[in-house]
């Protein structure tokens, strides 16, 4: 492989570390002199062919978190093709899913949210832990489904109308579209606006009545709740609240906030969603309503539990349109969507707006005149605002449904690396953005870029291939993954404009890999939940985005932090795995039987097969290391045995990605 070659003070301490080499300063003597810093040298690129040990391994790794078997490692070896048929076989495991779906959550920007973040889409929606991870699942496992599960193109993740949902999601998605705010912060219910008598009653008193009475507007119990227990004293029983669907969403849920006139204390009932409902997804269409229909009702519980579609008046379209991607990419009077557009086609086409795009639109509708003035800032406007205004047309600031006419009735305009087409809707704006040329080749640099966590350099001749493989193919995405993972851009088996470039990028695996491989290899689920884990492993770095970046934050680095962090999960990890009953199964590593554990460890937490040449010198090192632990004063086989694995844990090939 080529390898760029940087030497700098922090890498020669961490190569210290690494080594179990002092670090500490020597005794000074009178004859001692200060040596100046050392400088950065770059030595000049050379190539070497990287060996089937090491990139099966990564190959293997990246897609399932397991290390190769050895008849997967003899089988390169002796075809080199044949590590095209194993990605065809590890894209069938579980494995690869969750791989997956980590992969589109940060890709489509779907992560990163926390409570606050939705606030002002769903005032009145108290959003609990489970909610909010369904809120960030919920795109990642619609790609999954389209792209992986039912083969769809690649580009339906721009243009797809049909959802993964849980329940409980739809409910809010459904009570979102209820509550209306305008860019002038004005607020409509539309429930109470078209029916000003509509109440609901909660009460103890009445005794069990079934779900099915409650929620029909034929039965004289309609929208009267049971209450399985008492509510506070200081309310009247029964609670009877006029005009007050936030209320009622908030019932639903199990939470009943204070209201004047009402009951001045809120209160806690059983929620109408078991647990279990928020692990139930299903694929949902929706749509807007044709003329004259209502929308769907969020209290209608059937409909939410087993409907096959959502009628909404907020435009659900694609990544970009959802409740995760807007709340990471609010906006403002200031602002007006221009974050959001230019987030949309960072996601999309892998690029930004800015001065290179010389691309002249049709037409300059909502074109900001103030900041076009000047020159410099108007060959980045005169793209951005027209784009922009599709977002406006159709989306309030709070990301409502749009009733403006001033909004609604001007269109907007896609201007982008010679493409140029007028579009009146989000969807107008997924079809072009689906069918740019450029599509095929943000997503194949994306892939390159969780495969390498580097870049592909885009003239490469080998990443042209590969992303013309994918747009012949239809956009599949499992094309794509093949060719990709058995390209030497990522093996490394050939000299590639790439390598040539800037070389190959050997990484730490960060928090979502390293948690996914450990648990994986050592079949434990959630390691990085238990114990002490979850407060350690929020100190090693996970990927993720920013506002205007084009390149995901990919930490590569084995920093001090890093190692610190590590070492500890690394520790507690053994608590689990060496002579433990915490899971109530047996124990995977045992003291009373260390050869078994340490081979073990070798094979499955290091990954390192029995005919790798590495074998027998790794074994010797745990071995060598258990023996002298356990012979330690005051240290017991078990300490001894979980020091060994925390060594096997913390390897360059448990932790790295690349070797």
């Amino acid at each position: 492989m080529i390898r760029r070659i940087r030497r700098t003070l922090l890498g020669t301490f961490a190569l210290g570390l690494t080594l179990g080499v002092s670090c500490e300063p020597t005794q000074g003597t009178q004859d001692s002199v200060s040596l100046p810093p050392v400088e950065t040298v770059e030595l000049p690129p050379t190539f070497e062919s990287v060996g089937p040990e090491s990139y099966v391994s990564k190959v293997k790794n990246l897609l399932t978190g397991l290390g190769p078997t050895d008849a997967e490692l003899q089988a390169v070896r002796a075809d080199e093709q044949a590590l095209t048929g194993l990605i065809d076989e590890w894209m069938k495991t579980p494995q690869f899913q969750a791989r997956m779906l980590r992969f589109f959550s940060n890709a489509f920007q779907q992560g990163q949210l926390n409570r606050a973040s939705l606030i002002e889409m769903a005032p009145d929606a108290p959003i609990s832990e489970r909610m909010l991870g369904n809120i960030q699942s919920s795109f990642p496992l619609t790609v999954w489904q389209l792209a992986v599960v039912e083969g769809k193109p690649f580009t339906e993740a721009l243009t797809t109308e049909r959802f993964m949902m849980t329940a409980p999601l739809a409910t809010l998605l459904s009570f979102m579209d209820n509550r209306h705010t305008s860019d002038q912060n004005r607020g409509t219910d539309y429930i109470t606006s078209t029916n000003p008598a509509f109440k609901f009653t909660l009460s103890n008193k009445s005794g069990p009545i079934p779900l099915e009475k409650t929620l029909d507007p034929q039965d004289p119990l309609f929208m009267n709740f049971y209450l399985p227990a008492a509510p506070p004293p200081a309310c009247i029983d029964p609670l009877t609240y006029n005009r007050d669907t936030p209320r009622l969403y908030q019932f639903l849920f199990g939470t009943v906030v204070a209201s004047q006139g009402v009951c001045l204390q809120s209160f806690v009932t059983p929620s109408q969603f078991a647990d279990a409902e928020y692990d139930s997804w299903r694929m949902v269409t929706v749509r807007q309503p044709k003329p004259g229909e209502p929308a769907t009702l969020f209290y209608d519980l059937k409909t939410m539990r087993t409907g096959g579609e959502l009628v909404l008046r907020v435009p659900r379209v694609g990544f970009f349109s959802t409740p995760a991607f807007f709340a990471n990419w609010a906006t403002n009077t200031s602002n007006l969507a221009r974050v959001t557009v230019n987030q949309t086609l960072i996601v999309a086409l892998g690029r930004s707006f800015d001065d290179t795009n010389n691309t002249q639109p049709l037409a300059l509708p909502a074109l900001d005149k103030a900041h076009a003035a000047d020159p410099a800032c108007y060959s980045c406007h005169k793209t951005l605002d027209p784009m922009r205004q599709v977002f406006r047309q159709a989306y309030t600031l709070t990301y409502h449904e749009q009733k403006d006419p001033t909004q609604t009735s001007m269109p907007g305009v896609f201007a982008f690396d010679g493409i140029t087409k007028n579009i009146s809707s989000p969807k107008d704006l997924a079809l072009a953005m689906a069918s740019h040329p450029r599509f095929a080749l943000a997503w194949t640099q994306k892939l390159c870029y969780w495969a390498n966590s580097s870049p592909c350099s885009e003239n490469d001749p080998e990443f042209q291939r590969i992303a013309a493989a994918f747009e012949s193919s239809g956009h599949k995405w499992k094309t794509l993954v093949r060719e990709l993972l058995s390209s030497p851009l990522v093996t490394g088996t050939r000299n590639t404009q790439t390598f040539a470039d800037q070389g190959m990028t050997i990484s730490v695996s960060r928090r979502d890999q390293l948690c996914n491989a450990m648990s994986t290899r050592l079949g434990v689920p959630n390691l990085c939940a238990l114990g002490r884990a979850p407060g350690l492993v929020q100190l090693v770095p996970s990927d993720g985005f920013t506002r205007g970046g084009t390149a995901p934050i990919l930490a590569t680095d084995p920093s001090l932090f890093y190692r610190a962090a590590t070492e500890q999960l690394c520790r507690t990890f053994a608590d689990y795995v060496v002579d433990s009953t915490v899971t109530g199964k047996p124990s995977r590593y045992q003291s009373k039987l260390p050869d078994d554990a340490v081979r073990d460890m070798v094979q499955t937490v290091m990954g390192i097969v029995t005919s790798d040449k590495r074998y027998p010198t790794l074994l010797q090192i745990l071995s060598e290391h258990y023996a002298k632990a356990s012979k330690t004063a005051g240290i017991t086989a078990t300490d001894a045995l979980k020091s060994t694995f925390t060594l096997a844990c913390m390897s360059p090939t448990s932790i790295s990605i690349g070797l």
